[in-house]
């Protein structure tokens, strides 16, 4: 039976500074959850709210491409790093055709949905957007409901914006920041990296001191 969100385009975004297996692990159960659909692994360049540099583009680009060579249902999109400046994720909905009859489907973690209040015209996101928030430290982010119709099931996220689907299955809180202190005291992290990103991170010498 075709999914309802079989037409949906649904994104999960980040600067994946490495991208590591927690990203593609949540972004697979975001598939599931929506009926086996595609998910677009969405690479920010130079996200508004972010202090720090992220790795050359180039490089998170071939990373992001070796993580998702070997799972069909993650495609790699290079929809925000096509201009300049900073990325601003309410721009990118209205490129993708985000619109309230035919919603865009954001993927966050709940520590990422915290933080939706400070993304750039905060108050348009629920016009071109739905959100399907991912249990990762376990914060609560009921307030976002002020601004978000709360649904019992992720299909209804596809029906109209303004919605939000809590999942209560947990993906893995690794984090891009501690791996990148761990390269940088030459830890091995193999184990949250997958192995062709692993192996480009090293023979490219990246996140080294």
């Amino acid at each position: 039976m075709r999914s309802a969100t079989a037409n949906s385009i649904v994104v999960f975004g980040g600067t994946f500074d490495p991208i590591h297996r927690g990203h593609t692990e949540a972004a697979l159960l975001a598939s599931s959850l929506l009926g086996n659909v595609d998910v677009h692994m969405m690479l920010a360049g130079q996200p508004r709210l972010r202090t720090n540099v992220p790795k050359d583009l180039s490089h998170r680009w071939q990373m992001l491409q070796l993580a998702c060579a070997a799972e069909p249902k993650l495609i790699p999109d290079a929809t925000e790093i096509q201009g300049e400046g900073e990325t601003r994720t309410i721009d990118t909905l209205a490129q993708l055709g985000g619109k309230p009859t035919k919603p865009v489907i954001l993927v966050l973690g709940d520590d990422t949905a915290l933080n939706l209040p400070q993304w750039a015209r905060y108050d348009e996101l629920n016009s071109k957007a739905s959100l399907l928030v991912l249990k990762r430290y376990g914060h609560p982010v009921g307030s976002l409901v002020s601004h978000f119709e709360l649904v019992n099931e992720p299909e209804c996220l596809s029906h109209a914006s303004g919605r939000m689907y809590m999942s209560k299955e947990s993906v893995s809180p690794i984090s891009s920041t501690k791996i990148r202190a761990e390269l940088q005291q030459r830890s091995n992290v193999q184990s949250v990296l997958h192995p062709d990103v692993y192996g480009y991170i090293i023979d490219k010498d990246l996140y080294q001191p």
